[in-house]
């Protein structure tokens, strides 16, 4: 049975198509990732722009196009925190789904962090915290053998944080500071349902991206980054260098998406920051995610 999971987020748009045996394993058939930035302003507006609703109905029959050569396939297509936080998110919805031709659900966070959870850790045996880093939103989850203990979901996101304390390039260190602290009074609530952890895997954009330049990898490659382990004080001397770039210099970092350079810097910020609110000193990088999870979760 062939299946596909669709993440529209507040930077990127995801889908993976994969076929599924009865035993549940699968193999890849395609994996599109597009950047659509819905998210861009929205902290100031309140409401997607109508440049980004431009970009995501591109993207949409990008989709559409990569799904006609499988025609019984089975699509749940999940939004997040860019469709459920603006006062226009349900009608984009309607619109990305009509280019589409599937529904689009826009789920909470905990649903985000369940599904993403599921997509990325799975049924490993290990107690193991999962860290999402989106464009609007962070998801943590623990779980074991396949079932979340506990999960939550902050309005913390890369692309939030470069619109709020990115202006500048570089980077001021208090800026850095108040980021840091942001994050760190964020969690102070949930330090200890995520004590138990033994693993702690980093998903999206974000880790990926550090596993990418720790690697001095030119381009991105799924199976030499999947499962990349860092430290957090090496993530610490990424995310300094990072932030002390020029947009130009950021951009022409090898292998960095362009639509993607601006928000990493901050997005590591986020990414050390947690891991330093949480106890945390090592995180495995997975390229694997929200649109996995919600292949796994597509209604037959």
């Amino acid at each position: 049975m062939i299946r596909a999971g669709i993440d529209i987020g507040t930077n990127t748009a995801l889908m993976v198509v994969a076929e599924f045996d009865a035993d549940g394993t699968f193999s890849v058939l395609d994996d599109v990732h597009e950047l659509p930035r819905l998210g861009e302003g929205i902290a100031a507006s309140g409401r997607i722009c109508d440049d980004a609703i431009a970009r995501a109905l591109g993207s949409m029959q990008r989709f559409r196009d990569a799904l006609a050569p499988y025609p019984d396939v089975v699509v749940r297509c999940v939004a997040t925190s860019a469709m459920r936080e603006s006062q226009n998110g349900r009608d984009v919805a309607s619109l990305l789904s009509g280019v589409l031709g599937h529904p689009i659900e826009i789920i909470d966070g905990a649903e985000e962090a369940r599904l993403t959870f599921l997509g990325s850790v799975g049924s490993a045996p290990t107690p193991t915290l999962m860290i999402d880093i989106g464009g609007g939103s962070t998801e943590y989850a623990i779980g074991v053998n396949g079932i979340v203990s506990f999960s939550t979901s902050i309005p913390i996101g890369a692309v939030k944080f470069t619109e709020r304390f990115a202006s500048e390039r570089p980077i001021s260190s208090a800026f850095i500071t108040e980021a840091s602290e942001t994050v760190t009074s964020a969690l102070a609530p949930y330090r200890e349902h995520f004590a138990t952890a033994e693993h702690c895997v980093g998903v999206a954009g974000t880790p990926v991206a550090l596993a990418m330049i720790d690697k001095g990898l030119a381009s991105y490659d799924a199976q030499l980054l999947h499962g990349h382990l860092m430290q957090r004080r090496r993530i610490v001397e990424l995310s300094q260098h990072l932030c002390s770039l020029s947009l130009s210099e950021l951009r022409a970092i090898p292998g960095l998406h362009e639509r993607r350079a601006d928000i990493v810097p901050m997005g590591s910020v986020i990414l050390h920051a947690s891991m330093h609110a949480l106890g945390i000193e090592t995180v495995e990088a997975r390229t694997t995610g929200l649109r996995y999870g919600a292949a796994l979760a597509a209604q037959v």
